[in-house]
């Protein structure tokens, strides 16, 4: 333990503290002072640093670990996607069809009924239910189910979008979309529902995050909630851009926006979108989707969408460097991957040496040996989610060929190999931890990346696990890398901010079978408890 002559206003005593640091300690109990962790050791050195006014938290020997860090998560459209009531997400096709049989007699003839976020890779069947059997239980009512980079959708609906036929799915897509009525999101919604989910995420331990799409009117509110003494998540944000030459203008607008220190928000990432999605077979691959016949009706040799080359992707390389930012990209296939990594690798060859500015991959589901090796002489740094693993491997497996499933998601190689990587959910809608799209329980992940089980059961891609230290480090240590933040936070030391979780049970010692349901008992974040189910005394905000 680090000498200090501090008083702490909190002592946690008696439990087993998993600092995370470098050398791995275990201790009994931690001190804090205000917002930073002031001591790390046994009960004896942290409770003489009791003072008389101290609260003193006996842990009664349960697991504390570091606050975990989602590096990618899509807060501000989550935070809202249920303030109008919970969203349906069906798991099959019957399950489909019967909600959409409900809404067409409930609805008035002509009104919309409208699916967002679901995948054909999510349901049962694997594929969209045919238009013919949306026409039969909708016969009068337009019906819109949207998969983000595909849909399905019926007669009635393609009608009242003028859609002709031949039409190619980015411009269906698109005149659909325009055709739903969306309830638009004021200050005080959008306050309201990060409110209901920054709660829901410190119930699973999570109090930092990596937002990957970010709006004005989110990061306003995420301000006025630090102001108000309401904020308990961290978040790092991001700004999605198209154009090169606006990235400087519209950083600035949204940088000038956060008015509150950085260690609570900050603009960190420029984003382009390199491709589509895997669950679609928009993801940009090497080789076709030559086993995706079941789910989606392609030509032979398709390989997905993609956005940019390498020469375009250059200028917002070249603009993230210049004004400070974070260079990365949404990036699922190998192919898409190929085209960042060769603009990556040019841009460092000819112009500025990007070797210490931690740009990155998003996503990047598809990695081999070569592409590994040039993230890490890059020293880039890939924002992996075992969430498509655990829920959508299956699926992926009946797809691709074997030699492009030995590539997916390969964590044992992102260990072996020495790159930087961080963990995440890719959480977009709903509530609730494990059926939100995407699942956003961490110990799901982590449990994904020590067995490689899948939601439903199987087992794919063994000889990728990892262990449970490692698989942990991904969302702690590893993350707050991402950010430049790991003198801050990502572990649990003298002089760090005082962002940790205690456990229902012992990450390191119960069954591995047990990993799926744990959760936080108590969340402290900068030394304020945020959520409590151990004492039932929650700090005042």
């Amino acid at each position: 333990m680090s000498r200090t002559n501090a008083v702490a206003d909190k002592v946690f005593y008696n439990g087993i503290v998993y600092s995370m640091d470098q050398k791995s300690r275990v201790a009994q109990g931690l001190a804090v002072s205000g917002n930073t962790i002031i001591a790390v050791g046994s009960n004896q050195e942290v409770l003489s640093l009791r003072g008389p006014h101290t609260q003193v938290y006996d842990l009664k020997g349960k697991a504390v670990i570091p606050g975990l860090i989602d590096t990618h998560t899509h807060l501000f459209w989550a935070a809202v996607s249920e303030l109008d009531g919970e969203l349906f997400i069906p798991e099959s096709i019957e399950q489909l069809l019967e909600y959409i049989r409900v809404k067409a007699i409930q609805l008035p003839k002509g009104e919309w009924i409208y699916l967002p976020n679901t995948y054909p890779a999510r349901l049962k069947e694997h594929r969209y239910p045919t238009i013919d059997q949306l026409d039969e239980v909708a016969p009068h009512h337009p019906v819109f189910i949207d998969g983000v980079y595909s849909g399905r959708a019926n007669s009635c609906a393609l009608r009242m979008a003028g859609i002709k036929e031949g039409a190619n799915a980015s411009s269906t897509l698109s005149a659909l979309r325009k055709c739903i009525k969306r309830r638009e999101y004021d200050l005080a919604d959008c306050k309201e529902g990060i409110k209901i989910l920054q709660r829901r995420y410190n119930e699973m331990g999570i109090t930092s995050v990596v937002d990957g799409a970010s709006n004005e009117l989110g990061i306003k509110a995420l301000c006025q909630l630090y102001r108000q003494k309401e904020l308990s998540l961290r978040v790092a944000c991001t700004l999605v851009v198209s154009d090169a030459d606006k990235v400087e203008e519209e950083a600035k607008k949204y940088s000038n926006i956060v008015d509150i220190p950085s260690e609570w928000v900050k603009l960190s990432f420029i984003k382009i979108m390199l491709d589509g999605g895997i669950l679609t077979c928009t993801a940009f691959m090497k080789q076709g989707y030559g086993n995706a016949a079941f789910a989606f009706d392609i030509p032979e040799g398709y390989r997905g969408v993609i956005n940019y080359n390498s020469s375009q992707i250059i200028p917002f390389i070249d603009r993230a460097y210049e004004f400070g930012y974070q260079m990365s990209a949404h990036c699922i296939g190998d192919g898409a991957l190929q085209v960042l990594l060769e603009a990556y690798r040019i841009y460092n060859e000819k112009f500025n040496d990007i070797t210490d500015r931690r740009f990155s991959i998003i996503h990047g589901d598809f990695t081999d040996d070569a592409a590994l090796d040039m993230i890490k002489f890059l020293k880039l740094v890939l924002l992996f989610q075992p969430a498509w693993h655990f829920k959508d491997a299956g699926f992926i497996n009946e797809m691709l060929s074997k030699d492009v499933m030995d590539i997916f998601l390969p964590y044992s190689k992102y260990v072996e190999k020495g790159i930087h990587a961080a963990a995440g959910s890719d959480h977009m809608v709903k509530y609730d931890p494990l059926m939100s799209h995407n699942p956003y329980n961490p110990f799901c992940a982590l449990y994904n990346m020590l067995t490689r089980r899948t939601y439903d059961g199987h087992v794919i891609g063994e000889e990728h696990c990892i262990d449970r230290e490692q698989a942990l480090r991904f969302y702690t240590e590893k993350a707050a890398y991402a950010t430049f933040e790991e003198d801050k936070k990502g572990c649990l030391k003298a002089g760090k901010l005082a962002d940790f979780v205690v456990l229902s049970k012992d990450y390191f010692e119960c069954p591995v079978e047990d990993i799926p349901s744990i959760n936080a008992l108590l969340t402290v974040v900068g030394g304020k408890v945020v959520f409590d189910r151990m004492y039932g005394e929650n700090d005042e905000a």
